[in-house]
């Protein structure tokens, strides 16, 4: 069992081993010199010292009785024994040559010859301090020797000569073992790096010859700099490419989606020779990976063959060849992998031979990265100066810019291509350049539908071959590969490198424990990614049969082979794969997956006239998007005004990434990256970290008189201890667990990174409808004008209390149709019918309920909603009486410019103004009698005649009523200091209604209106209550209300906002506006883009035409399972404002755990790699090895991984959780407690010094057997520093734990506090009990059996190792016991009084008041 326990102590290892290899001695004081009074200590008495070799010239000068005397036939011999023979092989072992030889061995040594051996003597006054000249007096004593002060000497320092006649053989310390160089390992690393490097060099002149013809064609042409285009000429065709305008869910852009215009290109082709080398150097970086594999098997004894079970067995037994030598191999692998991480982007290409990119099999496309920064405030001169020095690192080593290398491929015409982000790049041979191209199918309506007859199958191939595959192929690598893509980042190399010295340095069990945690947290963010990618694949990814119209037939074909100009034909319940638009027939479209609106959208055909088609104009009732779902196809076979077709048919205008679909899907899968202000920070605290490991250094090889070997693998530990392997892990574990309980609440995170930047929102910007209201309108009333008084009736929320005029508007001004029994069309459309109570037959027909008095209505001419309108207008026969009716409805603004000016009411602007006000969403009705009672004719007559010359007939009213929690979810954010804008396409006057309804607006708050018609135009300013007209709005802002705020809000419309940007005036003025009313999509983007400026921004919206502005903002929540969905690094399935609630509950609590954790890490190095270090090497001792797993392995990790457990405060704090590492809070926090953990380590040994147990029995080295340095714990330095390290340790995760403004009470934190608790129990049982099984376990409050049974502690039925030191034992006396305990308790006791008062307490809360952070002040 002995020697189990022993081989195992053996192949432990901790600072001591190195310790050992050196004679370490205190700088400071003299070690058992003076008790604790200051008297000489009384010495004590040491046995059986083994004396020094006695050597002479001549043996008859060795003392008589040290003179041998050998039996008959012997001979005494050089190595101090009688042989009957001196053989060579027995002088060799001359001890007075001290191992060495030939010119190694000193002249004056080589007539030395020992004398006798003289037997072990006793000390009986032991000065440790003095310890050689006692051992000498000693043996002087024991050999008769009675003056040796002046003739005997010491080997290599005053040799024999003059009055000098004997002297000891006081060996100095053998040279170590080194290499010849020539084993075969080193050979075999000779060969292989030489021959790599002959490669590479080889390879390095073939490529400089090789490429010069290449360079100098490059240099004389319009080549060089070649650059991605983003559109370009087909003349050739009789086509134009042309950038496409976006809808309203693609992100603004002035530039093609496709253009890279900084981008540059570089063609490439494959050589044997490069090829080579590429492999070369992967065999050779795996090669010196396994190099280490072997070092380390060899520092365990674990090689197969002949050397199993040989320790050191490669470096000649010798430890410290052992140990320089894998230092040497860790260092070049170490440096080895960074630089390929360095090189990784240009490597593969530097091993191909550069080309013009029309003559390379690849093509790589070079593109600047643009990083968005989630930072809160202005970096200070530091940060800015670690910044630029970050940049210019970048930049040097192009980590700036996004390299990636994409296969040229060939069509089967031979034309070449490359496809790069999903979209395929064509080699023009007219511009000498790759584009992607986009046909220009025009805009007239006849135009389009004079396409119907498709394409002839050579145009379509043509095409095809231009434009790729209808396909967007999302790539989903497996696991594996996607594990690796993880793992192939500096901070996992970082990870691998110094665990690898963990594991070699016989620390494998926290090695074990610490890899254990990164692959968790390494497998928690694959496992997300991966889920991402999968879930947009299946969004991205689809294929089916359609029919197409190819060489004027019908042939079914798969929708992969689609081109623009293809013309399809629409069936019910077909996905549709690419943009086009409707020229024939009628559909009913399912479009929530880009608007996340349930409500089916009908669509209808191009116009036969001189219209030009806009998709995001009056054009979008004739576009089907990419994604959406046919939920009925109607063909028309008879019509007026639309092409006839027995099919309904459409026209492919955008396939691929060209199709509004592509784009949303290409900007996802290829994002640009974020840089929050934590990595920027980082950066700062990762050089003071380095620094502060350097010094410590510095300090342990001051205080340790050792070798540059034990000073490398001290600092490899600082640094491992200082920067934790576990740091990065600690973050993703914190941010993951948020992410699940996100999920828990169905807030759904596809970029748990976001996490952090959540946590620090500081303005939301929201949508309105949908998002604060219900999702639709509810019929509120109408609101009729009086015939021939132009003026208005009463309001009446009762249709049938309204004149028969108002009734036909109400039943027959819609577009809703009946789709076995599901009302289809706009949801405003569908609350109005169902408010007329009418029925539909036979589609056109409309049946008045019972007892009505109007009659069946037939529809004859419908023109649908168009926004750029603002109107719509439908033509009705009363068939009663055959009379035909126009009824026109629209914004109340638009039927105020097209009605007769005499039938508009004179108080009409004010009576709308104050519906809308109160919430209303106004519409108005006009309508005219036509003359004309044939149907036929009046499908020739043009929509702007028929709906000239009508009267005003009355005034519709919808409300959009506020969610039940809106107002709520508004009063919590406003409370956790988060600013709410609204940012909505509706009316100002409805947004402001809504503002103030939900508490966005403060209630009694004066708002000021800004509109004006358009953004050329100067913008009038309205009091919203008084309706005057305001000339200077700063007075108002000038008036503040007692928050220091200014008491009046500002609201402006959509071209109002463009004025202020063309101005410039919305710099100062966005802060105090509210409300962003008749917003585009595009505006929203710019509204968004603007507050990021200013602090971290949110976005909430629910709808396609929010995506991007989801997308821009730092935070993106969607409340919505649609494509905006997607774009979002947030979903939510609860379309409540209370999800961007929980939103930041969750996202402050993970920024506060992630800090928290980071804070632990961050002090949990600084005990380890400071103070306990520093101990070690001063006084020449270590902590035992399982004390080392117990803190690593026990408290480190498991206390941050309960510390991530803590749940989030119940309601949001007033404040934000702080994100600069570098900020007074954590300065403070991580500050404070490192220096009261450094400052009572200190006074525990200034405490122990005074104790009379301890002074006169203190550990040294001259007492202790310095080659069992396994056992260099067993004293009372140990001890104390064991103590009250694990301790600090064990406080450090529960410190952190306060802060229950984000997070929950600590004491429902009842995991960490069930691990903090058995820690606690089981350190102080170890300290207080007396000697047990579990102390003796640690070596600590323990001795040799025989020591602890003279001490009155009974013999231990345990098995213990004998101890190494001259009390054999290091059991403190239980009065001390208490007292050192209390002591730890005081330590922690303080640390957590720093936290809770200080930290997060009145100190901190006094000190925000009298100095606050310069930070954004904004009203709530």
């Amino acid at each position: 069992m002995t020697s189990v326990i022993m081989r195992i102590l053996y192949r432990a290892t901790v600072i001591a081993q190195l310790v050992a290899l050196a004679a370490a001695f205190q700088v400071w004081h003299d070690v058992n010199r003076y008790d604790a009074h200051g008297n000489e200590c009384v010495y004590r008495e040491k046995k059986d010292v083994v004396c020094s070799q006695l050597c002479v010239t001549k043996l008859d000068d060795c003392p008589a009785s040290l003179q041998p005397d050998c039996p008959a036939g012997q001979s005494f011999c050089a190595d101090g024994a009688c042989h009957d023979k001196c053989t060579e092989d027995i002088q060799a072992k001359n001890p007075c040559h001290c191992s060495r030889a030939g010119n190694k061995l000193p002249a004056e040594a080589h007539d030395l010859v020992p004398c006798l051996s003289i037997p072990n003597v006793t000390i009986q006054q032991f000065h440790p301090w003095k310890s050689e000249n006692d051992i000498r007096s000693a043996c002087g004593r024991e050999a008769n020797i009675t003056d040796q002060s002046t003739t005997v000497g010491v080997w290599g320092k005053t040799w024999i000569g003059g009055s000098v006649s004997a002297l000891w053989a006081e060996c100095p310390r053998a040279p170590a073992p080194n290499y010849t160089y020539g084993e075969s390992y080193w050979i075999a690393t000779y060969a292989v790096n030489g021959a790599l490097a002959v490669l590479i060099l080889v390879w390095s002149l073939y490529k400089g010859v090789a490429e010069q013809h290449v360079r100098a064609a490059m240099a004389k042409s319009a080549a060089i700099g070649e650059k991605l285009a983003g559109t370009e000429s087909m003349s050739d065709i009789g086509k134009a490419v042309e950038s496409k305008s976006l809808n309203g869910m693609s992100l603004a852009d002035n530039a093609s989606e496709h253009a890279m215009p900084n981008s540059r290109l570089s063609g490439y082709r494959d050589h044997l020779l490069g090829t080579a080398c590429v492999w070369s150097i992967a065999g050779v970086a795996m090669l010196w990976i396994c190099f280490l594999g072997v070092w380390t098997a060899d520092y365990y004894g674990s090689l197969p063959g002949k050397y199993h079970g040989t320790l050191y067995s490669l470096a000649y037994e010798s430890d410290f060849l052992e140990l320089a030598t894998f230092l040497i191999i860790w260092g070049i692998t170490f440096i080895m992998l960074i630089v390929l991480y360095v090189l990784k982007p240009h490597l593969r290409n530097y091993f191909r031979l550069l080309m013009l990119p029309s003559e390379g099999q690849y093509v790589c496309v070079v593109r600047p990265l643009h990083e968005v920064k989630a930072t809160e405030e202005k970096p200070n001169v530091l940060q800015r100066y670690v910044n630029a020095l970050t940049d210019r690192l970048t930049i040097l080593l192009c980590r700036d810019k996004e390299y990636t290398t994409c296969l040229v491929e060939t069509t089967t015409e031979g034309r070449i291509f490359f496809t790069y982000q999903c979209t395929r790049y064509v080699y023009s041979d007219k511009t000498q350049q790759y584009a992607p191209y986009e046909f220009d199918l025009g805009t007239a309506h006849r135009g389009l539908i004079g396409q119907a007859d498709g394409l002839s199958s050579a145009d379509a191939a043509y095409r095809l071959e231009l434009t790729g595959p209808n396909f967007i192929q999302v790539r989903v690598p497996g696991l594996f590969e996607a594990a690796a893509r993880e793992l192939v980042s500096f901070f996992y190399i970082y990870q691998f490198i110094f665990l690898w010295a963990f594991y070699f340095y016989a620390y494998y069990q926290v090695g074990l424990v610490d890899t254990g945690v990164i692959i968790i947290s390494a497998s928690i963010k694959v496992m997300l990614r991966l889920q991402s990618e999968r879930r947009l694949k299946h969004m991205a990814e689809h294929e089916e049969m359609v029919a197409v119209r190819r060489d004027g037939k019908w042939v079914e074909m798969s929708t992969r082979n689609l081109v623009p100009g293809d013309v399809i034909e629409i069936v019910t319940g077909a996905h549709i794969s690419c943009d086009c638009v409707l020229i024939s027939g009628m559909a009913i479209m399912n479009e929530s997956s880009l608007t996340g609106e349930p409500t089916p959208v009908s669509k209808r055909p191009l116009r036969i006239d001189d219209g030009n088609y806009s998709p995001t104009g009056a054009g979008k009732m004739s576009t089907l998007f990419a994604g959406t779902v046919v939920s009925q196809a109607q063909a028309v076979l008879q019509s007026t005004d639309s092409l006839e077709s027995d099919r309904v048919l459409a026209l492919v205008r955008f396939t691929g990434t060209s199709s509004d679909k592509g784009q949303l899907v290409r900007r996802i899968l290829f994002p640009n990256p974020i840089s929050f202000i934590f990595n920027e920070q980082m950066r700062i605290v990762v050089c003071i970290l380095v620094l502060y490991s350097v010094f410590v250094m510095v300090m342990a090889t001051y205080m340790y008189k050792g070798d540059s070997v034990a000073v490398a693998f001290y600092g490899i530990f600082a640094i491992a201890q200082l920067l934790s392997p576990l740091l990065p892990a600690a973050l993703v574990i914190g941010q993951s667990i948020a992410a699940t309980r996100l999920r828990k609440k169905q807030i759904y995170c596809v970029d748990p990174q976001r996490i952090m930047t959540a946590g620090k929102v500081q303005i939301l910007a929201t949508d309105k409808t949908g998002t604060l209201t219900k999702e639709g309108l509810e019929f509120y009333g109408v609101q009729q004008v009086l015939g021939q008084q132009a003026r208005f009736g009463e309001f009446t929320s009762e249709l049938k209390r309204s004149d028969e005029l108002m009734q036909m508007g109400m039943a027959s001004c819609h577009a809703v149709k009946d789709l076995n029994g599901q009302l289809i069309g706009n949801p405003v459309d569908i609350e109005q019918w169902v408010a007329s109570g009418c029925a539909l037959e036979q589609g056109e027909t409309i049946v008045p309920p019972k007892g009505s008095a109007l009659g069946t209505l037939r529809v004859v001419r419908r023109f649908e909603f168009v926004h750029a309108r603002a109107s719509m207008s439908v033509v009705v026969q009363d068939e009663r009486s055959g009379q035909l009716h126009v009824f026109v409805k629209g914004s109340f603004e638009r039927l105020k410019a097209i009605s007769n000016a005499s039938s508009v009411p004179g108080d009409y602007d004010t009576v709308c103004a104050d519906l809308a006000r109160e919430g209303g969403y106004v519409l108005a009705f006009a309508h005219k009698a036509l003359a004309a009672s044939d149907p036929a004719d009046v499908g020739r007559v043009a929509q702007d005649q028929l709906e000239s010359g009508c009267d005003l007939a009355g005034l519709l009213v919808f409300k959009n009523m506020l969610k039940h929690d809106t107002a709520e979810a508004i009063a919590e954010l406003k409370r956790g200091s988060t600013r709410v804008v609204e940012v909505t396409g509706d009316t100002s006057l409805t947004g402001i209604y809504i503002a103030r309804q939900c508490g966005i607006i403060p209630p009694d708050s004066r708002v000021l209106l800004g509109e004006c018609a358009s953004p050329a135009e100067e913008i009038q300013w309205v009091d919203v209550d008084t309706r005057e007209a305001v000339a200077d709005i700063q007075p108002y802002l000038s008036q503040l209300g007692p928050d220091g705020f200014p008491t009046a809000e500002l609201a402006v419309g959509g071209c109002a906002f463009e004025r202020l940007c063309t101005t410039g005036e919305v710099a100062s003025l966005l802060l105090h506006i509210r409300v962003f009313a008749r917003m585009k999509p595009s505006d929203k983007v710019r509204c968004v883009q603007l507050h990021m400026e200013r602090g971290t921004t949110a976005m909430c919206g629910d709808g396609g035409n929010d995506s991007p502005a989801l997308r821009a903002a730092h935070v993106g929540i969607a409340l919505s399972s649609g494509e905006a969905s997607i774009v979002a690094p947030f979903s939510s399935a609860n379309r409540s404002m209370m999800a961007c609630v929980e939103l930041l509950r969750q996202s402050r609590a993970g920024l506060a755990t992630s800090f928290a954790n980071f804070t632990a890490l961050i002090c949990y190095g600084q005990i380890m790699s400071g103070m306990l270090k520093m101990a070690t090497f001063y006084f020449a001792i270590s902590l035992t090895e399982n004390l080392w797993m117990l803190i690593d392995g026990a408290v480190a990790t498991g206390l941050m991984l309960t510390i991530s457990l803590s749940g989030p405060a119940k309601r949001l704090a007033p404040h934000r959780p702080t994100s600069r590492i570098l900020g007074p809070q954590m300065l403070a926090s991580v500050g404070g407690v490192v220096l009261m953990n450094w400052l009572f380590s200190a006074l525990s040994y200034v405490w122990l010094f005074r104790q009379d147990w301890f002074r006169c029995n203190e550990h040294s080295t001259a007492e202790s057997d310095a080659t069992k340095w396994w056992l260099q714990g067993d004293n009372y330095e140990a001890s104390i520093m064991s103590f009250v390290c694990a301790f600090q340790f064990i406080n450090n995760g529960f410190v952190v734990n306060y802060g229950y403004l984000y997070r929950a009470r600590w004491y429902r934190n009842y995991a960490l506090l069930v691990v903090w608790g058995f820690l606690m129990a089981f350190v102080s049982y170890m300290l207080l009990a007396d000697p047990s099984r579990v102390g003796c376990a640690f070596r600590l409050n323990c001795g040799t059996a025989e020591v602890l049974e003279s001490l009155g502690y009974g013999k231990p039925t345990w098995n213990i190792e004998p101890y190494n030191n001259p009390l054999g034992h290091n059991v403190i006396p239980k009065a001390s016991r208490y007292e050192l305990w209390g002591y730890c308790l005081g330590n922690m006791l303080a640390a957590n009084l720093w936290q809770v008062v200080v930290i997060n307490g009145p100190v901190r809360n006094w000190l925000r008041k009298k100095m606050p952070l310069s930070r954004l002040k904004v009203k709530l």
